[in-house]
């Protein structure tokens, strides 16, 4: 087991994380668990207690229909029935099937999913959840904990009768109270009411002697009394002895289940076991999915290489208050530094960036998730120690400061390789002069020992240590110097200021003492402070320059897979080109031979005469004449007109237009989208206005078959006969294709009549965004018995 100090979760803040989970078990088993939680240094516990979380994390992130998770404690009612003799009650099976059912649902969940699940599943080896015992529960006891009448024959009789006395004692009671009633013995509003068990009317006391029967209550105030009457007696009296037979058959029947139950006694202390656990994993995962804890890479070797990590009770903070969480990036490893040494000012983030290392170890070690990048790797440490905060002995007259030299002591003797020491504001408590030099050489031996560590200070005889020690490494809490606040952010690598005068002159210390406080350190801190100041507007001026190169880096490579596939369209869009034009030759020429072979044959089958054969051979001429004017059309490019810059452009056989930027020479550098690319002249062709309000209307038909819906659509649409509503409906239809065909203009023909589908189907295109005004056709075309609609 890993070794550490007795207060550890107190110092880290894992109390906390504890109670936070404790609030998220349903059972006082699985607050057991969670009480139990201890750290490991054995990878495979580690391991697997992560797999059992990261399991219940997917689980619930699944978006299955899961099980109930109202874990409750199975062990309740298994310690009532390990007496032999002993019985539950109705209500007690109702609680205990709702949790047979739990289990056995959850154990075929798991099991159904092996592969997937495969280290809850193995919780379930070892014990049978028995459907049976449930279904047999069920057929004795309903939800509400009642004995079933189908329990048992004798029951069902019993309850019967009952029935039957019950119904014959009140019809008796209400005879005799209806009576009362009427002789003014009792009020108008009386009602049978049950006393002891028995079904009685109230009286009024002077008139109690009146009636005949047994008085069994009064009223507080004694004016009223509660009477049996005596035609009910005997009936009452055998309605309470099928009672007593009720309650000793339901005993009978109880006893009998129990027994059956406790026949399964082993499986169901091991289903305990199981639901205990399995609450105590839910209530872990529900917390990892609050602080996006995740399982990182596991190493057996001493290890840190986090990334993105952060401190999960500061980061549920800040979530509440919406303020973000500068997340800490960090790694210590034997190859390269394994001490970290944290400098910077005051509430700069030392103390929560040493903590925040000291708990999400803890939590790894003790198998709970954390909140880091999945890319992180954690390692196992053999032993943690502390020395964080005020640790003054009053018990053992020992002051703060000699409380941290005897913690140092036992880092002496009991730190090795496998050691993560913390140790927050090293050197502290004492002169500094002394303080820093103990704390150095104390540091050193450490460091000679190959432990791991993460401490503050403020010391810079430690910064220089660990600027030329192996092993040993600086770390800065960044700092704005402009504004002098804290980013809260750690910079491994340099030591950081303090920012001591700096802080004191934005307070408004006085400038004398300021400058009389620098005399007194001496000019050569004074001037390594302003060394570290300088280092930290430069690193400041890096970030921003490396920033800015990468965002560059990114347009660029932007751009380059634009040119790229603006290079590979082109490519395809030219070879679809010479395919077609290809296919079109070879259609002409099949075409022309066949014209050929046709004339031939007709002049051979009729002999046709010299006249005849002339108008033949005329005919062939025309259809050369026609078939070269096609083809001198479709190769012979037609005279560009002069492009000048701004133009919008196309590429020959391309439809995207784009915008000429400058003119060099044969050449026009062209903008498309984020592309800039120089294109022969030649190969450009200007782009009128239709032109690009088509392109732009044809953006949105997206990847549909655009000639197909051409060759089917209709410029006209006929909506007479047709009620308005759907008139309207079949225009907007006609509209919204016509648009996506880039159509100019289309005609709706709704007839003459009295105007009005005319008027309704005008007025409901006045709104649309689209359309730029609506006139009736020519008179000579259908007047106003036909709209024509032009769109922007």
């Amino acid at each position: 087991m890993l070794e550490y100090p007795n207060d550890i979760q107190e110092k880290l803040g894992m109390d906390q994380v504890i109670q936070l989970v404790r609030a998220r078990c349903k059972s006082d088993h699985g607050v057991e668990f969670l009480e139990k939680v201890r750290p490991s240094s054995r990878v495979d516990d580690i391991s697997k207690w992560l797999d059992q979380t990261n399991e219940m994390v997917r689980i619930l992130s699944s978006g299955d229909n899961l099980p109930s998770r109202d874990f409750q404690d199975l062990r309740v009612f298994l310690k009532k029935i390990k007496v032999k003799g002993t019985f539950l009650q109705g209500e007690d099976f109702s609680q205990l099937r709702s949790l047979l059912t739990l289990l056995y649902q959850w154990t075929q969940y798991v099991k159904k999913n092996q592969e997937e699940y495969p280290q809850l599943c193995s919780l379930t080896y070892g014990f049978i959840a028995d459907l049976e015992l449930i279904k047999e529960i069920e057929q004795i006891v309903d939800e509400r904990g009642v004995v079933r009448d189908t329990a048992s024959p004798e029951l069902a009789s019993i309850r019967a009768l009952l029935i039957q006395k019950e119904k014959a004692v009140r019809t008796a009671i209400n005879k005799v109270l209806r009576k009362a009633i009427q002789d003014k013995l009792t009020d108008e509003d009386s009602a049978v009411t049950v006393r002891d068990g028995r079904l009685v009317i109230p009286l009024k006391a002077e008139h109690k002697r009146r009636i005949q029967g047994f008085v069994h209550d009064e009223s507080a105030t004694g004016q009223t009394v509660y009477l049996e009457p005596t035609e009910a007696l005997q009936l009452n009296n055998e309605v309470r002895e099928l009672q007593y037979q009720e309650k000793r058959e339901i005993a009978r029947i109880l006893t009998r289940l129990t027994d059956l139950v406790r026949e399964s006694m082993d499986d169901l202390e091991k289903g305990s076991f199981f639901i205990g656990l399995l609450d105590f994993i839910h209530a872990k995962g529900a917390f990892a999915l609050e602080i996006e804890g995740v399982k990182p890479e596991v190493t057996k070797n001493p290890e840190i290489k986090w990334h993105q990590a952060k401190h999960p009770l500061l980061w549920l903070a800040h979530k509440e208050t919406g303020k973000s969480t500068i997340p800490l990036s960090l790694e210590l490893n034997r190859q390269s530094n394994r001490i970290l040494v944290i400098s910077g000012p005051n509430a700069g983030g030392k103390s929560v960036s040493l903590k925040s290392v000291g708990l999400l170890q803890y939590m790894f070690q003790c198998g709970f998730l954390v909140p880091v990048s999945e890319a992180s790797t954690f390692g196992v440490f053999r032993s943690i120690f502390l020395d964080i905060g005020d640790t003054q002995s009053l018990e053992n007259d020992l002051s703060t400061y000699s409380s941290h030299l005897t913690a140092m002591k036992y880092f002496q003797e009991m730190a090795d390789r496998n050691t993560l020491f913390l140790i927050d504001e090293f050197g502290t408590g004492t002169e500094p002069q002394f303080g820093g030099a103990i704390a150095e050489s104390i540091l050193g031996q450490l460091n000679e020992r190959k432990s791991f560590g993460v401490v503050t200070t403020h010391y810079q005889n430690l910064k220089k240590f660990a600027e030329n020690k192996s092993g040993v490494v600086n770390g800065a809490m960044k700092y704005d110097v402009g504004a002098l606040e804290p980013l809260f952010e750690l910079e491994v690598g340099k030591p950081g200021s303090s920012f001591a005068f700096e802080i004191a002159k934005k307070i408004g210390l006085p400038k004398l003492i300021i400058e009389d406080a620098k005399s007194k350190v001496g000019t050569s801190q004074v001037d390594y402070e302003h060394l570290l100041n300088a280092l930290e507007k430069e690193r400041g001026k890096y970030e921003k320059l490396t920033k800015k190169l990468e965002k560059d880096e990114k347009e660029v490579s932007s751009i380059k897979a634009d040119y790229e596939s603006l290079k590979g369209m082109l490519q395809e869009e030219q070879k679809r080109l010479i395919k077609e034009a290809k296919h079109e030759a070879k259609r002409i020429v099949e075409d022309a031979n066949k014209r050929i072979e046709n004339t031939i044959r007709t002049i051979q089958e009729t002999k046709a005469d010299k006249a005849k054969t002339k108008a033949l051979r005329e005919d062939l001429d025309k259809y050369k004449q026609e078939q070269d004017k096609a083809i001198e059309k479709a190769s012979v490019k037609k005279k560009n007109p002069e492009i000048n810059v701004g133009d919008s452009v196309t590429i020959e056989g391309q439809d995207t237009s784009g915008e000429v930027m400058n003119l060099k020479g044969k050449q026009a550098q062209v903008r498309f989208g984020n592309i800039i690319s120089f294109i022969d002249l030649k190969k450009l062709t200007r782009a009128n206005v239709s032109h690009q309000q088509q392109e732009k209307r044809s953006r949105r038909v997206g990847g549909m078959n655009m000639v197909e819906k051409m060759t089917q659509f209709n410029g006209e649409i006929d909506v007479r006969g047709m009620r308005a509503d759907e008139a309207l409906m079949k225009v907007d239809e006609y509209i919204d294709s016509a648009l996506l065909l880039g159509t100019d203009q289309v005609r709706i023909i709704h007839g003459k009549g009295h105007g009005i589908l005319r008027d309704v189907i005008r007025t409901h295109l006045k709104g649309h965004s689209s359309v730029e005004r609506t006139v009736d056709e020519h008179i000579e075309m259908g007047g106003s018995g036909i709209t024509l609609v032009t769109f922007r």
